[in-house]
């Protein structure tokens, strides 16, 4: 019985053993996988990277896709593509190795000059009255600028210009981005019939996925709607943003837009006849508004800010040639501006706007119960020293420096 007994001991010790012993083996090689898995993942977000300064360094690739043996042996790949989103360029890169994949999505943005004001030359000075402050850089008229007396009260400052300087403007705006805008052009006159129509209320599309696109239905309103993401409106008529709908990162052509007051969110707006915010409406960055004229007309093309708007982002008018309707933006009271305005055309300013950025256009006018003013400023600020040092602009405005990351994407 002592020797029976001893080995059933001997055995079950044996047993325990040979469990415990394939216990470690499997631990050690789970451990083991998670490890080389770490590296292989390690590596690929090195990949992105590479690809990421590699978009980044060529200014002159804009759309396509590219792919790359980043070393020679067939193991370590790259997807690069790049399209147009908007007034942005958006990447996509995808890092294969072996099994693997790891891919990303941003969008592209460039730097800017410190330029806070460029009104062409049109033989009249710009003239200065009450709280007005100009802080950097101006490109003026050769007529220069003065102080003036208006509405009752001299210029209240003691330069015209504080912290920047000043040099003269040409006839004519900087030139945009022909390409970029004839895109734009040709999402603005897309024919919508082929499209599907839009019936879901939410939507989420990833901007590492294809683009969808929708037409809308006509006089569209988006009420009580969340849209998010890779995602592309379409109409014929106009459409209607309630205060109500979440929409975040998606883009609207059609010929007329209206914003009703107090929406919030960040988006890509482009018209060909107007496009009306209401009050106390606030779009994030990096949201864009513009007004692009397709045909002659004898509508004048117009982007209208109500009162207490505040707008981060950029917003722009354009015509290809001078009309005698030029385009028009106006901004109400009390609207704030962290970005950039252009306007090929004139920009209507009232009492109490801030421009954190900059403001280019032909001619400025502003409205009061008695007079209608040309190229005279009132109570307003322009301070492109106020701007985010990390925003970043569009390759729409020729000249910009060096490309970087504006934003991430999911």
């Amino acid at each position: 019985m002592l020797k029976a007994g001893a080995l059933y001991f001997s055995l079950t010790i044996a047993f325990f053993i040979a469990v415990i012993s394939a216990l470690l083996i499997m631990l050690a090689a789970h451990y083991r996988g998670v490890y080389l898995k770490e590296i292989r993942f390690a590596r690929l977000a090195e990949n992105l990277d590479s690809g990421s300064a590699y978009v980044l360094a060529d200014q002159n690739w804009v759309e396509g896709k590219k792919i790359m043996d980043l070393y020679g042996d067939g193991t370590d790949s790259l997807l690069l593509e790049q399209k147009q989103w908007g007034l942005f360029d958006l990447a996509v890169l995808r890092s294969f190795r072996l099994q693997d994949t790891l891919q990303r999505a941003f969008l592209i943005g460039r730097q800017t000059d410190s330029v806070a004001l460029y009104l062409s030359d049109e033989d009249r000075p710009l003239a200065l009255s009450g709280d007005t402050k100009i802080t950097g850089d101006v490109v003026l008229p050769k007529a220069g600028i003065k102080k003036a007396y208006a509405e009752g009260k001299p210029y209240a400052n003691v330069q015209t210009v504080y912290g920047g300087k000043m040099s003269f403007s040409d006839r004519n705006l900087n030139e945009l981005d022909q390409s970029m805008l004839k895109k734009l052009k040709d999402h603005l006159l897309q024919d919508r019939e082929r499209l599907p129509l839009l019936i879901q209320s939410e939507l989420v599309v990833s901007f590492l996925d294809s683009t969808q696109s929708f037409r809308l239905a006509k006089n569209a309103e988006l009420n009580a709607v969340a849209l998010k993401g890779n995602l592309i409106l379409f109409a014929d008529s106009s459409v209607t943003i309630t205060r109500s709908a979440r929409l975040t990162g998606i883009q609207i052509y059609a010929p007329v837009i209206h914003i009703e007051a107090g929406f919030k969110g960040n988006c890509q707006l482009f018209a060909t006849e107007s496009i009306v915010v209401e009050k106390e409406v606030a779009l994030d960055f990096p949201s864009v508004l513009g007004v692009i004229r397709t045909s002659p007309s004898v509508a004048q093309p117009n982007i209208s800010l109500g009162d207490h708007v505040v707008f981060n982002g950029i917003i722009f008018s354009h015509e290809q040639k001078r009309s005698p309707l030029q385009t028009l933006v106006s901004l109400g009271k009390e609207t704030k501006v962290k970005g950039e305005v252009y306007s090929t055309g004139l920009v209507k300013l009232s009492k109490g706007v801030v421009i954190e950025g900059k403001v280019s256009c032909h001619r400025f006018i502003m409205q009061t119960p008695v007079t209608l003013y040309e190229n005279f400023l009132i109570d307003v600020l322009l301070n492109r020293r106020a701007r985010s040092r990390y925003y970043l602009s569009s390759r729409l405005f020729q000249g910009g420096q060096s490309n970087h990351i504006l934003k991430w994407l999911d």
